[in-house]
């Protein structure tokens, strides 16, 4: 695969590094704005995870400043990639609260935000974008699945949700849009709190990125951790 980095630069006005494989991006930015990588050794993921990168994806991580808010950073990245897969490819895709982004019911693109110093965040995501599914089945990560898109479609893909991403960084959150496009809502829901498993039912999306969960009678807003949908006996 060819990225075009000229072309991602002349349309974004940013800084761009490409490289063919890396440690991690977040290690590789530099002074750069953006970096583009299409395969990572140690790819980062949330808490003590690693993130897989084999060849096909489409691994960036985008320096952005004067975020208008840090809380909703997350799933508002979630959304720009949802509207540039969908503006390149055509495809549709889903959210799962609160970094996955979904595709025939399979992750495709996952979100990490870093602040390393104050008003600088490191938006980092990584795209299955064609890569070969089996590759993901060999590791055992039968959640995980590709956009297979056409590999000639990547540059401009790139170039969509760097400017997307940098809209999601200014603009406020749209959380009705995405509470449309959430699959985690309306289900059940396993979480954990203050070192407690707890399970209940997705409501809703706030305008500050909670999950709102109703446990019986009340209702608690999730805002960080790791969320499942419980799938029900038979599924």
């Amino acid at each position: 695969m060819i990225i075009n980095k000229r072309h991602i630069q002349t349309a974004t006005g940013y800084k761009v590094k490409v490289c063919k494989s890396c440690k991690s991006t977040f290690d590789k930015i530099g002074g750069n704005d953006v970096i583009i990588a299409l395969s990572q050794k140690n790819g980062a993921g949330r808490g003590e995870h690693t993130f897989f990168s084999p060849p096909g994806g489409l691994y960036i991580v985008q320096r952005e400043r004067n975020v208008i808010d840090p809380h909703t950073l997350t799933p508002a990245v979630g959304l720009a990639v949802h509207d540039a897969v969908k503006a390149v490819t055509g495809r549709h895709t889903q959210l799962k609260w609160v970094n996955d982004v979904i595709y025939n019911d399979k992750k495709i693109a996952g979100i990490l935000v870093r602040s390393p110093r104050p008003n600088e965040y490191l938006i980092g995501v990584g795209v299955n974008y064609f890569t070969d599914a089996r590759a993901f089945e060999k590791v055992g990560l039968f959640d995980a699945g590709s956009l297979g898109a056409d590999v000639t479609t990547a540059s401009a893909f790139c170039a969509e949700l760097i400017s997307r991403i940098r809209l999601a960084a200014r603009e406020s959150f749209n959380y009705h849009k995405y509470t449309a496009l959430c699959r985690t809502i309306g289900k059940n829901i396993s979480f954990v709190r203050d070192g407690v498993n707890l399970e209940g039912y997705a409501e809703s999306i706030e305008r500050d990125g909670s999950l709102i969960v109703r446990i019986g009678s009340a209702t608690v807003a999730v805002d960080a951790g790791e969320v499942s949908i419980v799938r029900e006996s038979g599924n």
